[in-house]
């Protein structure tokens, strides 16, 4: 069993506040962050430090100033401003102090490896920082076989941050195959497949119409104020919970809108199965041939038991507006019409934040008549004679397809609900971060279904068993893996931190893992704590993922891409830092590429001209079958020049 490694911890805390009026030179902030553009510099290099101070609620606090130190400024140096530069090769801490809270950031500095040849040892990483330390680097001679892995990324810290560059090796002995793209495979086309998904975009119209409503709303000035868990204290009266057979009235949202609020069908719909948390109910103008009374019973028992039990203790509390204590399943034809015929995928399922806002709480002249004031799922019907638009949907492919969705969009309800009622937070989360989350939700209630431990390393034949039932595999399992291996075929063209995430899986995909390996590494061994932490916030985006971690970004994704090409990959000596503790990756994903690990590595040498997002990087292997002489790589401008963005980076590992 693996084990996680913590370091190069960024965020600490005091125990006094202000309450959020911000801080006096001699103290009042609860918590300090510092932001680190690089964390390795080589000698003579710079790099712009910067703190911020925290309220205990959350919220940035701008006054006084920190005072910056090193604790070895013969290694590295600060400024008062906080500009870090490179003195010897080694590593330090630079700290900065505000009053009672600190915050610290380790500081790697490098001699120049393009004069000073690198030499590693089995199982070794090394990172290279900034425009001048990636253009050159000199590998020593080699006295028999050995293979390196390159990979060249870009840690800025603003997603969709484009870098272009130029990788080229020198010719080494004995010469390697000239750089490829995986045979037979033009991962191209499985991107621009990916990116037209009918129910990627429908997800994306839907969460976009929620950023809006609490946009609205808060602009509004108003903010909700009852208890997010109020239904979980059973002293609180509940209101009435309804009974199987009763008849209630919904406003079904049209996803295809541009703003649901005011594009909606009412329908009439029958309590089919009330459980501890779930109401089952469907529309009355189901299609014939649907779903049975224990269909529906099986359904509300997963939701209590396995569902709600999973994502609550991973994420927290849902709210709970209309006082029933409990949440909606609603099965509708109005789900089905939103699939065009003929469309590539379907919408399964949504969860639309609307309903998370009662009327009173909407602007008086721009109100929203469409929100059914609850916790609500609106899923897809059975529909085996295809009388809705010619797609026929069987019950098998309904009861399967909606596992996943109900676990995925959970996550979304209680992200927003506990958004709405922190007062330290102004705006839901950025797409990218908010569907890793979701997706992370997916394999959450599968470990819990499956009985698996909340970081034990699965391989493929633990969730996928030869021979078995794979319904839950489909259901929570299948889908992270098929996201995860559209981004490993093309690491180049798509980032776990792009807007991307929006409407295409492949930056979904890593943004799940990225997630995913954050916890093992920096979780202190309590994963759920860490997604609830996320949840919670209150900051979004990078910045969230780096405050809950303790951790600088060019630190998290320099361990996330090497890992996604050692992990379990039997190199000797390898930190865990660059290792996943909760999967075997490389097992779990050649297993499910059809016996080929797929991410697109690059055999070298050769000279490739690429790109990439920030938050990933591309793929270069080194292999020499006997000793070699010191060999060049270089990541520069097409042109030969130094690259313009900051976050270039190499990392390199020596495999063999």
């Amino acid at each position: 069993m693996k084990k996680s490694t913590i370091a190069l911890l960024v965020f600490l805390a005091a125990c006094s506040d202000d309450g959020g009026t911000g801080p006096t030179p001699s103290g009042g902030a609860a918590s300090a962050l510092i932001w680190a553009s690089a964390t390795t510099l080589t000698v003579g290099s710079s790099t712009q430090l910067t703190a911020t101070a925290y309220s205990a609620q959350g919220r940035v606090l701008s006054a006084g100033s920190f005072t910056w130190t090193s604790d070895n400024s013969a290694v590295a140096n600060v400024t008062p401003q906080g500009v870090v530069t490179g003195a010897a090769e080694g590593t330090t801490t630079i700290r900065a102090a505000l009053g009672s809270v600190s915050a610290s950031v380790a500081i790697t500095v490098n001699k120049d490896f393009c004069t000073n040849a690198l030499s590693l040892g089995v199982g070794e990483v090394r990172v290279l920082s900034g425009p001048s330390a990636v253009s050159c680097l000199t590998l020593a001679a080699t006295t028999g076989p050995s293979e390196f892995l390159f990979v060249t990324a870009n840690a800025t810290p603003v997603p969709d941050n484009l870098g272009l560059y130029s990788v080229n090796l020198t010719q080494a002995s004995p010469s390697a195959a000239a750089a490829r793209i995986l045979d037979g495979i033009d991962p191209r086309r499985v991107l621009e497949r990916e990116a037209t998904s009918y129910a990627d975009w429908a997800e994306e119209r839907v969460r976009a119409d929620e950023r809006a409503s609490m946009r609205r709303v808060f602009d509004h000035g108003v903010r909700p104020t009852e208890r997010v868990d109020r239904f979980l204290n059973r002293s609180v009266a509940l209101a009435a919970v309804p009974s199987p057979g009763d008849q209630i009235t919904f406003h079904v949202p049209n996803i295809n809108a541009t703003k649901l609020c005011t594009s909606y069908t009412d329908i009439t719909a029958s309590v089919k199965a009330v459980g501890k948390h779930a109401i089952i109910v469907q529309d009355n103008a189901a299609p014939a041939g649907g779903f049975g009374a224990t269909d529906f019973t099986a359904i509300a028992q997963e939701f209590d038991d396995k569902i709600y039990a999973a994502d609550t203790s991973w994420f927290g509390s849902p709210t709970d507006r209309n006082s029933d204590g409990h949440i909606v399943i609603l099965f509708t034809p109005e789900v089905n019409r939103a699939t065009p015929a003929g469309s590539t995928g379907f919408t399964a399922g949504f969860f639309w934040g609307g309903d998370l806002f009662r009327k009173s709480e909407y602007p008086t002249n721009d109100p929203c008549p469409a929100t059914n004031e609850m916790e609500i799922f609106y899923l897809l019907t059975p529909d085996p004679n295809g009388t809705i638009n010619g797609n026929v949907r069987t019950t098998v492919t309904v009861r399967q397809g909606t596992r996943g969705v109900i676990a995925h969009e959970f996550q979304h309800m209680i992200n927003q609900g506990v958004r709405m009622f922190s007062t330290a937070v102004d705006s839901l989360e950025t797409p990218w971060l908010n569907e890793g989350l979701s997706h992370f939700a997916e394999e959450a209630v599968g470990r819990t279904i499956r009985g698996f431990g909340d970081s034990q390393s699965l391989s493929f034949d633990d969730v996928n068993p030869s021979g078995a039932n794979q319904d839950d595999y489909n259901a929570f399992f299948r889908q992270n893996f098929a996201r995860l291996r559209t981004w490993m075929l093309r690491p180049d063209t798509a980032s776990p931190v792009s807007i991307k995430a929006r409407s295409q899986l492949a930056p979904r995909g890593a943004a799940w893992l990225l997630l995913r390996y954050a916890a093992d590494q920096y979780s202190n061994g309590n994963p759920r704590a860490f997604f609830r932490k996320l949840v919670a916030g209150p900051q979004i985006n990078v910045a969230n993922l780096v405050a809950r971690s303790g951790m600088p970004f060019d630190d998290i994704l320099s361990g996330f891409l090497v890992a996604m090409s050692a992990d379990d990959a039997g190199i000797a000596g390898l930190s865990n830092r660059y290792t996943l503790s909760s999967w075997n990756l490389t097992d779990a994903m050649t297993r499910y590429n059809n016996g080929a690990f797929p991410l697109l590595v690059s055999p070298l040498p050769g000279q490739i001209v690429t790109q990439s997002l920030s938050g990933s990087g591309n793929y270069f292997r080194l292999t020499r079958s006997a000793a070699a002489p010191q060999t060049k790589f270089q990541m520069t401008a097409a042109a030969g020049t130094p690259v313009s963005f900051d976050g270039a980076r190499i990392y390199v590992l020596r495999r063999q």
